[in-house]
C-alpha cells in the first residue's frame, strides 16, 4: 500500500517493497521494464514527488547506505508509526543513464538528487555520511560524483 508522507519538506508518496507504482504508463518517466530492479531492492524505496501542483508526480527513489532495515521502515510506514528518524540515513535519488568518461560504457545508475527537498534536515550531512560508488564497474576508473548504485552491474 503506497502512503503519502510529509517529513518536513515536499510531500511524497512512498512505495514499500513489492508495491507496484501503478498502471504502466500512468507515472511519468517510469520504466515498467526497469521497475523490477527497484521494487524490492535492499537499499532503495521508490517515491513519487509532485514538485509543483501543476506538474505530474515524478518517480524518484530514496537510497540508504547505512544498513537500515528497510522492511522495518516499510512496516512502520504502513502502520502510520514512521517519523523523520526512520529516514535520516536516506538520500533522494534518480535513476538515469551515464556514460563512463574513461571506457564509454553506458551505465544505468542511481544518482543523488540534490535539488529536491522531501526529507527534513540538512542535505550536507546526509551527503557527507552517505556511501557512494566512486568507480566504473566496467573499467574501475573514477566515475561521476554522487552515484549511489549501479543497477546494471553484477
Amino acid at each position: 500500500m503506497a502512503v503519502t508522507l510529509d517529513l518536513g519538506g515536499t510531500p511524497f508518496v512512498f512505495f514499500p517493497a513489492g508495491e507496484p507504482l501503478g498502471i504502466p504508463g500512468e507515472v511519468v518517466n517510469s520504466d515498467q521494464f526497469e521497475d523490477p530492479l527497484l521494487i524490492d531492492h535492499p537499499r532503495l524505496r521508490r517515491i513519487l514527488v509532485r514538485i509543483r501542483p501543476s506538474m505530474p508526480a515524478l518517480p524518484y527513489v530514496l537510497h540508504w547506505s547505512d544498513g537500515s532495515d528497510l522492511y522495518a521502515v516499510d512496516s512502520r510506514v504502513i502502520a502510520g508509526a514512521v517519523d523523520a528518524k526512520d529516514f535520516q540515513g536516506a538520500l533522494v535519488a534518480e535513476v538515469r543513464s551515464v556514460v563512463c568518461r574513461n571506457c564509454a560504457a553506458i551505465l544505468r545508475v542511481v544518482v543523488a538528487e540534490t535539488a529536491i527537498s522531501v526529507l527534513s534536515g540538512e542535505l550536507a550531512p546526509r551527503i557527507a555520511e552517505h556511501e557512494f560508488r566512486r568507480n566504473c564497474p566496467v573499467c574501475g576508473e573514477p566515475t561521476l560524483p554522487y552515484v549511489v548504485e549501479h543497477l546494471d552491474a553484477a
